[in-house]
């Protein structure tokens, strides 16, 4: 960095350094193909057990049985090892559903989650299901009060409600109110039970990130007298050949990331390797989408310093500078740019021919240009916030949330780049072509990404000049308190769930496995800004997540 830009006067903000910094690098191994900490023995075990699993699941000829023992798969986070088979099963509990009506003959647990599965599969089962279980007045029985694991079933499928569902609505509402009272007054001495109740009430299955919820169940799972034991320990072992294949993407990353010496060319940006990628892997943690994993990484890394240009480094002349040099990609005149805006235009072109090799390599073409302009998109839409600060101008909540919600959050460069890393077959013109045109799906996901990382980061992004929050500009446009808009906010992020449930649902144009990693958008912000800003404040409740994932082993 030059001395003249040292000594042009900036925004305040200083971010904390890295947590991890060259920690995984530990995790080197000659051969990337094996990890070091897995046997021989280990894989034969873990393909044996997957044989015996796929077996059970097809003999199983008892319709609740084999819902449970869905369930079980999925929560234990090895669904997609066995894609196809649970495809055709549930195709055909739907088949079954659909035959019987709005009936269900099975218990409120068995029930609960039959919905369940069917509608996180995009399968449009009724709520009407749950009838059954209310009397006349149209509320739930009482009765189902000391059915416990019941009511956290009913509770997590309430989760998957759509707007105007009165009777999810009610089941949502009911349980909620059951579960707390139980909590309250220890009403049951089962600490298992207890346990679940806590963490069902705090974190929906639903809109959890795959492999954290797998990790929290596996203790619930072992704990519940009727547990499949080998079931068990195939989840186990399969989660530890993952985490290690895992870190060793994150060390060529992080051999990347030194050798590239962005740190040192943006050393006032977020230096957040591991939390990227745990970002990326919150998309897709599958083995086969090792590309997908490495190019959302990347990409994060870059909107990250780009985002900390606007956000928190470069003054007003300077981003004008860098609005102009964006728009104009190719015709750029270096001799009027500091260095650190070169260095900028640098990494994106480098990533850009990359990228576009890569792609083509794979067969896919359309993406990378969807992604260019993405990238003007975002830019122009970080330089409207801006002058917004500088202006010192609070907009309307529908101003903000056009910009901020539907741009900046980054939802649509991100479903994007995600589309890039998956198969070509579904990744098509077509697919990219949706993703530019804002569907419903995707603006609710930017909502709900926006919003999020609004109500709990808007103090710490105060305390300098910086755009009015979602927030503030309720607060304005409303006259009411913080507390009440943040109220409001969270209220307007559970309706923006419905809508992503509504479209899982109803979307065709659009296969499933790219619908997806839209919703995977959504639920990352469950682990990244529950409570906090955890990806600027890295130092906190993230770090013991990401150690979980990709540090300690599970036996």
């Amino acid at each position: 960095m030059s001395k003249e830009e040292m000594e042009v006067a900036r925004p305040s903000v200083e971010y904390h350094a890295t947590v991890w910094g060259d920690y995984f690098l530990k995790y080197a191994s000659n051969d990337s193909t094996k990890s070091k900490n897995i046997t021989e023995m280990e894989l034969k075990i873990h393909g044996d057990f997957k044989e015996e699993v796929k077996k059970k699941m097809i003999t199983i000829t008892n319709l609740s049985e084999k819902i449970n023992f869905i369930d079980a798969i999925e929560r234990l986070g090895i669904g997609y090892q066995f894609e196809s088979e649970i495809e055709d099963a549930i195709h055909r509990i739907y088949d079954i559903s659909s035959h019987d009506g709005h009936l269900c003959n099975d218990n409120l647990h068995t029930c609960a989650v039959r919905f369940r599965l069917l509608r996180q599969h995009g399968y449009n089962i009724s709520g009407e299901i749950f009838k059954k279980f209310m009397d006349k007045k149209g509320e739930f029985n009482a009765t189902i009060r000391n059915d416990i694991k019941g009511m956290l079933s009913l509770h997590e499928a309430g989760h998957l409600r759509l707007r105007g569902e009165e009777i999810l609505e009610k089941a949502q509402n009911f349980t909620t109110s059951e579960l707390e009272a139980i909590l309250h007054d220890n009403l049951i001495n089962e600490s298992n039970l207890m346990q679940q109740i806590t963490y069902v009430l705090d974190q929906s299955l639903h809109k959890g990130f795959i492999r954290i919820e797998a990790y929290n169940y596996f203790k619930f799972y072992q704990n519940d007298e009727s547990h499949d034991e080998r079931l068990l320990e195939f989840a186990k072992l399969d989660f530890n050949i993952l985490q290690n294949m895992h870190q060793t993407e994150i060390v060529e990353l992080t051999r990347w990331w030194k050798h590239s010496e962005m740190t040192k060319k943006f050393p006032f940006t977020r230096d957040r390797l591991v939390e990227s990628y745990l970002w990326a892997s919150s998309i897709y943690f599958e083995p086969q989408y090792i590309f997908g994993r490495n190019i959302f990484t990347k990409l994060v890394l870059l909107l990250t310093i780009m985002d900390d240009i606007y956000d928190a480094y470069a003054n007003w002349d300077e981003l004008v500078l860098i609005t102009d040099m964006i728009n104009r990609w190719s015709e750029n005149d270096f001799t009027r740019l500091p260095d650190y805006m070169r260095y900028l235009y640098e990494v994106f072109e480098e990533y850009y021919d990359w990228l576009e090799k890569e792609s083509a390599q794979r067969g896919l073409f359309y993406g990378v240009q969807h992604l260019k302009k993405m990238v003007k998109v975002l830019a122009n839409a970080y330089f409207e916030e801006a002058r917004w600060a500088q202006e010192g101008y609070t907009p309307t909540i529908e101003e903000y949330m056009n910009c901020a919600g539907l741009i900046t959050s980054g939802c649509r460069i991100l479903t994007i780049i995600s589309f890039i890393g998956m198969d070509p077959i579904l990744a098509t013109k077509e697919a990219f072509d949706w993703v530019i045109n804002n569907p419903p799906i995707i603006k609710a996901a930017g909502f709900i990404m926006r919003l999020s990382d609004d109500i709990v980061g808007f103090k710490f992004e105060q305390q300098r000049k910086h755009v009015a929050s979602a927030v503030q500009c309720y607060v304005r446009e409303h006259d009411v308190l913080e507390e009440i808009a943040i109220h409001e906010l969270r209220k307007e992020v559970i309706d923006e769930w419905k809508d992503i449930n509504y479209e899982l649902i109803h979307e065709t144009q659009i296969p499933l496995a790219l619908l997806s990693r839209v919703v995977n958008l959504a639920r990352i912000v469950n682990v990244l800004y529950k409570e906090e800003d955890g990806f600027t404040h890295s130092n906190s409740k993230i770090k013991d997540t990401i150690a979980s994932l990709f540090v300690n082993h599970v036996g």
